[in-house]
């Protein structure tokens, strides 16, 4: 009898070490990419997204995350995802130019404004954000390979430069200006400058030895790379959006169990594009606090001085919305919702 005893309490817990053993097993890693420095909200978010999913799913998901480029330079991040070397990844659309000619009408100057003229005014980030995401399913074709868990736009990319105020386009003839995509250099073309594409980490030594006289960026990118010593004003026209995007491999995606698939999808999405953005914005604004306490100039336009930039850039947006119809037929129909959803006028 003591022998059964014995027999059954070994079967027990041999049970126990195979369902511990079974358990282990189904810790799912996910390798996360992004180029962002480890000090962006972005990195933190993510961070915060991986603690969430290992808790709702009791363990069995686990993040990975790689910052700053090291799986692969900024221009690689969504291949990275495609090809399925990361599983996840956050890239910049203007890394990639001419691939997501649809996902670029986004970054059209003012297409995230309401109102016209001295009246215009960017929305947020977090309205953007979710805004975007929300016609995520316009956009899936041309991010083929991956599933789509959020977009961020941010609607507040201004003028930066290592020299004095700038008040007015014809300030501007003539210098190098760094852009973030084929939109950023058309806008940057009809101000009068001579767009530049140096990556966001080259920045600081490109403006300190003069190789470039401005940029366009935010507020919360010129603190996240630490420029302040490279800049002596900012002229805030919020002109356009740069976007980005949190991408899965689709097959990466599709082999989870439902119920993680379910998490994951809980955990994205326009909401979580909205609260990312808000945290966007807040990030703004302390961007904003940091560059005035190293005493970079911050000019304040009057309506008319923004009225002029607007208006010299105006013909863009027939110009890309032509590029882009004639390679989606559907491209119009996209700009005229987005202006829509904006609230916009046409």
């Amino acid at each position: 009898m003591i022998r059964g005893m014995a027999d059954a309490l070994l079967c027990a817990l041999f049970g126990l070490s195979l369902s511990a053993a079974g358990a282990i097993a189904q810790t799912i890693e996910l390798k996360v990419s992004h180029y962002l420095p480890p000090n962006h909200q972005l990195h933190k978010k993510l961070e915060e997204w991986g603690d969430d999913l290992a808790k709702r799913s009791g363990g069995r998901l686990k993040l990975t995350i790689f910052p700053a480029a090291q799986m692969g330079p900024m221009p690689r991040q969504y291949d990275l995802a495609r090809t399925g070397v990361a599983d996840i990844s956050f890239f910049l659309h203007g890394a990639l130019p001419g691939r997501f000619p649809l996902t670029e009408l986004t970054q059209i100057p003012y297409v995230f404004n309401r109102g016209e003229g001295s009246a215009s005014k960017a929305i947020s980030t977090a309205e953007a954000s979710a805004i975007v995401t929300g016609m995520a399913a316009d956009l899936a074709a041309e991010h083929e390979g991956t599933k789509l868990l959020y977009f961020i736009a941010t609607p507040t990319v201004s003028l930066f430069f290592n020299r004095g105020a700038v008040r007015d386009p014809a300030a501007m003839r003539g210098l190098r200006i760094r852009h973030n995509g084929p939109i950023a250099s058309a806008m940057i073309e009809v101000w009068g400058g001579s767009p530049a594409a140096v990556t966001p980490a080259e920045l600081s030594d490109a403006l300190a030895k003069g190789t470039i006289t401005g940029m366009l960026f935010n507020y919360e990118a010129a603190k996240s790379f630490q420029m302040a010593e490279s800049m002596k004003s900012v002229t805030p026209v919020k002109a356009s959006a740069g976007t980005f995007a949190l991408v899965m491999n689709a097959e990466r995606y599709k082999s989870l169990p439902e119920d993680l698939r379910k998490i994951i999808d809980e955990t994205t999405g326009p909401e979580a594009a909205r609260k990312i953005g808000a945290l966007y914005d807040a990030a703004e604004d302390d961007g904003e606090k940091y560059l005035r306490a190293a005493n970079v100039e911050i000019v304040d336009l009057t309506p008319a001085e923004r009225a002029t930039f607007e208006e010299r850039t105006k013909p863009i947006a027939a110009t890309f919305l032509a590029k882009a119809e004639a390679k989606n037929a559907k491209a119009r129909d996209f700009y005229e919702r987005l202006r829509a959803a904006v609230g916009g006028t046409q």
